[in-house]
């Protein structure tokens, strides 16, 4: 692909939520030294510096505020961010920055950076940031994503490429224990372009593995449907 082509990725690159094949190709260009490429993820790294707070002079390009809000829920609060950016994002560390700026998006000027759901951003970031937390991936056959659990702490699910769901339908996640029934985690719906992140948050003791179930609206009290994700942890 050529760097044209390639342009309309860098932000989402520089998220850390840039798709195959587009983020092969942009590996492959940054690892030949591709001049174009170079300077365009490096703004795109400059442009999520400043929206997360560590620069405030940047504005966010309309491409990456409709991709950020795809990917993250719209009522997710404002947190300061208190880490510097690396030269190369983490994965888990891009998610957070995404999370964050779904909100340095979407929220007016007029409305203070701290706010009732405050709490439900710093769980996400404290699940995401807690050492211990197991990062475990998923991709096969469809849907694809990570699931990072803390035992202390709670589950942040996150997935592209989610299946079309029925009217009268709704994702739910099951903490499926080492003994014992599934447990209900929550449920969701995906956005627009079929991706998702969903926050349980809480202990998580004695799982054995997060499975993803489609259910009738409001849930299930045990899962109805064979799970088409499942994550072993």
């Amino acid at each position: 692909m050529t760097c044209e082509e390639l342009r309309p990725e860098y932000d989402a690159y520089a998220l850390g939520i840039a798709e195959d094949p587009e983020r092969g190709e942009l590996d492959a260009h940054l690892a030949r030294r591709c001049d174009a490429c170079s300077r365009g993820i490096a703004q795109a790294r400059s442009t999520v510096a400043a929206l997360s707070g560590i620069v405030e002079s940047v504005a966010p390009p309309s491409g990456l505020r409709r991709r950020v809000l795809a990917m993250v829920a719209q009522d997710a609060p404002a947190r300061e961010q208190k880490w510097s950016l690396p030269a190369w994002l983490p994965w888990a560390t891009s998610v957070a920055f995404a999370v964050a700026l779904a909100v340095v998006v979407t929220r007016p000027a007029s409305v203070a950076p701290v706010n009732p759901d405050v709490a439900k951003l710093e769980q996400a970031l404290s699940i995401l940031n807690d050492p211990v937390t197991q990062d475990v991936s998923f991709g096969e056959p469809t849907a694809r994503g990570r699931v990072f659990v803390s035992p202390s702490r709670g589950i942040v699910f996150i997935a592209a490429h989610l299946p079309k769901l029925d009217p009268g339908k709704t994702f739910q996640m099951w903490v499926i224990p080492a003994k014992g029934n599934p447990i209900s985690a929550g449920t969701f719906v995906s956005a627009a372009d079929a991706s998702a992140i969903h926050l349980r948050p809480g202990p998580v003791t004695g799982a054995a593995a997060v499975a993803v179930t489609v259910e009738p609206a409001g849930g299930s009290m045990q899962p109805t449907s064979t799970p088409f994700i499942v994550t072993k942890l």
